[in-house]
């Protein structure tokens, strides 16, 4: 099933959020093993609400396909995977054809995070200067490192987001203002 404005007022553009990704099926009755995406698979799990609506798509799909949330869980396994049923898969066998397709959700269905912290998507693309007024240049990825993450810009500055350097994040202004120090483009 495609998405149907005459059945649902959302559209593909809608579902901008990627939570999880199928990792294959589970048992026979179209349970599906979820690769959730985040540093919290915790956090993750929490987007999922039984009746919730939700894209799957693959890449070169198209528009996708809704399917409604039954239920996420993790396995009691200490290495446990994330299982998901979903109202429209009822068999293996569709539980298997959709090995490899993400599964995204709106935005607006994220949890909120506590003050201070941002969603990575939040921040690619934001601008980043000094506390000086130097041009760092613009937000391209972030670095998940043992120690914290680092921000890096197209410009090729790494900057360890952590408070000693990070002074302020202004996502709706787009910027990011950081300590100068020296090394951080030399």
């Amino acid at each position: 099933m495609t998405i149907d404005q005459t059945e649902n007022t959302a559209t593909a553009e809608d579902f901008s959020v990627m939570a999880a990704q199928i990792a294959g099926a589970h048992g026979v009755s179209g349970n599906l093993r979820l690769r959730l995406i985040g540093a919290n698979p915790e956090v993750t799990a929490r987007t999922f609400q039984a009746g919730q609506i939700v894209l799957l798509r693959k890449e070169g799909d198209g528009d996708g396909r809704q399917l409604t949330v039954q239920s996420v869980r993790k396995q009691s396994q200490p290495k446990g995977a994330w299982i998901a049923r979903f109202k429209e898969v009822n068999d293996r066998n569709e539980a298997e054809a959709l090995f490899g397709h993400a599964i995204y959700i709106r935005e607006t269905e994220r949890p909120s995070l506590p003050e201070g912290e941002f969603y990575v998507d939040q921040l690619i693309g934001l601008k980043i200067v000094t506390d000086a007024g130097r041009d760092l240049g613009r937000l391209n990825d972030v670095l998940n490192t043992p120690a914290n993450d680092v921000y890096v810009t197209d410009k090729n500055a790494l900057i360890p987001a952590v408070s000693e350097f990070v002074l302020s994040v202004d996502v709706p202004g787009g910027l990011i203002t950081v300590r100068d120090v020296p090394g951080l483009l030399d």
